[in-house]
């Protein structure tokens, strides 16, 4: 069975897996019951923590489809045939009104080799010495890409090996919310900044100062004291995040390849200034106020004594979400901090986390989803309750947008591609969120 069946096979597999996963997502949530009439659904602890892990395990499978159709696309180019031969379309070619030979029919009609065949190639140090006269060995070309002369030999054959594309996608921060959409171009709502809870055990009677009943008269009913809950209201805009690229038209006629390329790199870009505005945005009113930036959010510091291992300081960070009654979901690092974290090892020099790595590299630590993105600064980190505490919207998704009205494009043959989305980062429980600092 070929490579390309292979992995075919495994995309249609995949897909049935994510079928199910998406039913269950709906059985869940089907589950759900309004019980006060008035749409306030109630859910249960535990329907939440399947429909997350549902959902995580989803958008694993969904990530994993999407890998294989790429390498599909791979092996689909490498299987396709080669070009034909360059030397023997030049050996045929006419220009000028004259044809042009290979090397080796100019070399067999040449006088020299006339001369060494008459004299039975017996005459010692013969050499068959020729002009180049019509005959072409080389040829220029212009390239609307580079500019300038390309040479090519008119012996074997030419290959357009193409452009390497970028190898690795790099981690993204979106990849920790659950997928939000919205119509709006603000989003606003109650953020909670503060809960005191005052729960205790009421007797039926006692004193009016709270102390045990002495039973007489002066003995009143008792009270439930008051628990306290601050709320501050919030507004988050929705942003746009765009850039664009000049592209000659020759140039993208001539090199489809690249206008793929171009797309990509442009999505690849936004992505990479979302992550920054996702994590730093100063929340101006023209970008996102970012997760760093959130009022309210925790922190914390690792300790001296934890320096050597950066998996325990993430852990500990992780009980002071849980101690505020979150459940963390995901952790933002740097790639040199999680090089490290992957390369622990006990006393005894054994890696720490090995079996996460045998089990197929998944990326996670502490049971929650890693992603580590040049982003975010080098020593420092975030760990959160993605898509509860902090909610990303999509108002517009990412899109490639092409055109020549624009200044002098139209007059100057270049095409304008432009890559846009829009979005808005809502936070309304930043309790939920620690902002790390890794022990130095």
């Amino acid at each position: 069975m070929s490579t390309v069946t292979d992995i075919s096979k495994r995309i249609k597999e995949l897909e049935v897996k994510l079928e199910v996963k998406a039913a269950r997502l709906n059985d869940i949530s089907n589950a759900w019951k309004d019980e006060t009439g008035q749409g306030h659904l109630v859910v249960s602890n535990e329907q939440h923590a399947d429909y997350l892990k549902t959902l995580g395990e989803a958008k694993e499978i969904k990530s994993l489809i999407a890998a294989q159709r790429e390498h599909l696309g791979i092996e689909e180019y490498l299987d396709a045939p080669a070009g034909g031969s360059y030397a023997a379309h030049d050996a045929a070619g006419i220009a000028s009104g004259r044809q042009y030979k290979s090397l080796a029919e100019a070399y067999l009609d040449s006088e020299a080799y006339r001369e060494m065949k008459d004299g039975g190639f017996r005459q010692l140090g013969q050499v068959a010495d020729f002009g180049q006269g019509l005959y072409s060995f080389e040829r220029k070309d212009i390239f609307s890409l580079s500019a300038g002369t390309h040479t090519t030999p008119a012996f074997g054959t030419a290959e357009n090996v193409g452009l390497s594309e970028r190898q690795r996608r790099p981690g993204r921060v979106r990849d920790l919310f659950p997928s939000e959409q919205t119509q709006s171009n603000i989003l606003y709502g109650i953020r909670q900044v503060g809960f005191t809870n005052a729960a205790r055990t009421v007797p039926e009677r006692e004193q009016p100062n709270g102390s045990p009943a002495l039973g007489n008269d002066t003995d009143v009913f008792g009270r439930a004291p008051k628990s306290k809950l601050q709320f501050t209201p919030y507004t988050a805009p929705i942003v746009e995040l765009a850039h664009v690229v000049y592209v000659h038209k020759n140039t993208l006629a001539d090199e489809s390849r690249l206008r793929g390329i171009i797309d990509r790199d442009l999505v690849d870009g936004l992505k990479l200034r979302e992550d920054e505005d996702i994590l730093y945005g100063t929340g101006n009113g023209d970008t996102i106020q970012g997760l760093f930036n959130t009022p309210g959010a925790q922190s914390f510091t690792g300790a001296e004594a934890d320096k050597a291992y950066k998996s325990l300081q993430l852990r500990r960070s992780a009980t002071k979400a849980i101690l505020a009654f979150y459940e963390p979901t995901g952790v933002v690092l740097h790639p040199n901090d999680w090089e490290q974290i992957e390369t622990e090892r006990t006393t005894d020099n054994q890696y720490i986390i090995a079996v996460s790595v045998a089990v197929g590299g998944e990326k996670r630590v502490w049971r929650m989803q890693v992603v580590d993105t040049p982003a975010i600064n080098q020593g420092t980190f975030l760990t959160a309750s993605f898509g509860y505490g902090a909610k990303l919207f999509d108002r517009e998704a990412v899109s490639v947008q092409a055109s020549t009205e624009t200044g002098e494009a139209f007059e100057r043959g270049y095409v304008v591609l432009r890559g846009s989305e829009r979005i808005g980062l809502a936070v309304d429980r930043p309790e939920s969120l620690v902002l790390g600092q890794f022990a130095v």
